[in-house]
């Protein structure tokens, strides 16, 4: 299963009917003092942020939340809404992006999806990272973590 191509990302607010957004998948970005925690996608073989798709009656939040907890093994902690995600794997798709803090690094998960966790940094990359990922991975480090983002651990 090829990764998706990046279209773009948009800082928004979080909008309140996630069908009228489009939106539906989530992704989170935690940050830890190692770097972004990444995941060894083993159907897709590439290293991708967390994240999946929305269930129905789910809220973005609610699914980055449980994609974070299935595919990192561990909480999120609190989620910062950053913004949209846009990309095309044939077809556009438009995902939720949450920011998250943890005090550190995830141990290594190991499950059906998963076979490796990673930290991400701008100047080290775990290889092959997926190419929407790292660039939306590009986009974010621009950015400062959100302001009030609490540690999680």
């Amino acid at each position: 299963m090829p990764s998706a191509r990046f279209v773009g990302f948009r800082e928004s607010a979080e909008p309140a009917a996630l069908v009228d957004a489009g939106i539906t998948f989530a992704l989170v970005v935690a940050r830890t003092p190692a770097g972004i925690v990444l995941v060894h996608n083993r159907y897709r073989g590439v290293w991708e942020l967390p994240g999946g798709l929305i269930d129905a009656g789910e809220s973005a939040r609610a699914a980055a939340s449980r994609e974070f907890a299935e595919e990192a093994g561990c909480a999120a902690g609190a989620l910062d809404w950053l913004g949209i995600v846009e990309v095309d794997n044939g077809r556009p798709r438009r995902g939720a992006v949450f920011g998250s803090v943890l005090a550190a690094m995830p141990a290594p998960v190991v499950n059906e999806e998963i076979d490796g966790l990673a930290a991400w940094t701008p100047d080290a990359a775990p290889q092959p990272l997926g190419e929407s990922d790292r660039r939306l991975l590009e986009v974010l480090s621009l950015r400062p973590a959100p302001p009030g983002s609490q540690r999680s651990g």
